[in-house]
């Protein structure tokens, strides 16, 4: 009998390379309370190889494999459309946003050509038809930016896909002189591949959920489940993982695999097809058994290809009050833990 990961690697596999379901052993697993399921998600189970994404019928589909997912992207984009702002009528419609006869008409190409790009019948459009299908989908410049990459992958990152990369001496040793503020590197599947003391000490939920800010960010809702702030942090996670990570990777097929078995929000947010880098934010975070306090992060681009997050606090807050009690007392000066190899972003 095959181990617990192993049954769900298995699984998550079959469902990502489309090959024929395979049930998970529920004898494999050890008993569990079943989650409540919001209202029109009553098919989705955890146990359900074709359901790791609830989505209708017609779009099912592996997950990651780049003509599957520009085809999804394509069929979210257009449904989330409203017909009357085009002009167009609102009479006898069954489903949501633009039809494809619709699509295809702002973006002047056929109707069939349209479709078969929806059924993920992969082609290599043109730098016209990618731009006239942006504009008729009215994506924004990051979802334009996403649209064209997984319409059109670099070699490089085709290339690139299935090999970690070590973290740059210079990214390390920028990441050991900030050791005042709490700071971390990650890659584009959100895999912290190193991490300062400060960081380490505020955030030991990275090493309770497997070094991932994407699995940290839904195992700290099973703690704060009503607590907005961790919903948004959550879902932004999920577009800046979509919109960061290849498609082909094997480490994002592990991710998304975990997440859809253990979380139906991860897999109601991850088919709303959103994608968007990280830049900036707020935290919420109990320091020492204190109150949640808001410490404000930033993203920045570092050689190599990965990101670095910082806490830049200001002076005079209760979250710098607590950095400052951290610095004094509780840190070691232990160097920077890692690196791990990763893959950057593309």
């Amino acid at each position: 009998m095959c181990s617990v990961n192993d049954c769900v690697h298995r699984t998550v596999g079959a469902c990502l390379s489309g090959t024929t379901p395979v049930r998970i052993r529920r004898d494999a697993h050890p008993p569990r309370r079943k989650p409540s399921i919001p209202h029109g998600w009553q098919r989705f189970s955890p146990w359900r190889c074709d359901n790791v994404f609830p989505l209708a019928d017609s779009d099912r589909a592996p997950v990651t494999s780049r003509t599957p997912v520009l085809a999804q992207y394509l069929r979210s984009r257009r449904v989330r459309l409203d017909p009357a702002s085009f002009g167009f009528s609102l009479d006898n419609r069954r489903t949501p946003g633009l039809r494809r006869e619709e699509v295809a008409q702002l973006a002047g190409i056929s109707r069939d050509y349209y479709v078969r790009l929806e059924q993920g019948q992969g082609h290599q459009m043109s730098d016209q038809v990618l731009n006239s299908l942006a504009v008729a989908l009215r994506l924004d410049e990051t979802e334009r930016a996403y649209f064209f990459r997984i319409a059109r992958p670099s070699p490089s990152s085709v290339d690139s896909s299935r090999t970690p990369v070590p973290l740059s001496e210079h990214v390390l040793t920028l990441l050991s002189s900030w050791s005042n503020v709490p700071a971390y590197v990650f890659d584009s599947n959100q895999d912290i591949v190193a991490i300062n003391e400060m960081a380490d000490y505020l955030s030991p939920g990275y090493a309770w959920y497997g070094d991932n800010i994407a699995i940290s960010a839904f195992g700290a809702l099973t703690l704060f489940p009503d607590n907005a702030d961790f919903v948004d942090i959550a879902r932004s996670t999920v577009a800046a993982l979509r919109f960061n990570a290849d498609p082909d990777n094997p480490r994002l097929r592990e991710i998304v695999g975990q997440l859809a078995v253990d979380s139906p929000l991860f897999s109601q947010m991850w088919i709303d097809h959103d994608a968007r880098p990280m830049t900036e934010g707020t935290v919420p975070i109990s320091v020492d058994g204190s109150e949640l306090v808001t410490f404000p992060w930033q993203i920045l681009e570092v050689p190599g290809g990965f990101s670095m997050t910082v806490w830049p606090v200001a002076d005079g807050t209760r979250a710098h009050e607590l950095l400052t009690h951290i610095r004094e007392t509780k840190l070691t000066g232990r160097p920077v833990r890692g690196p791990l190899q990763g893959w950057p972003i593309r």
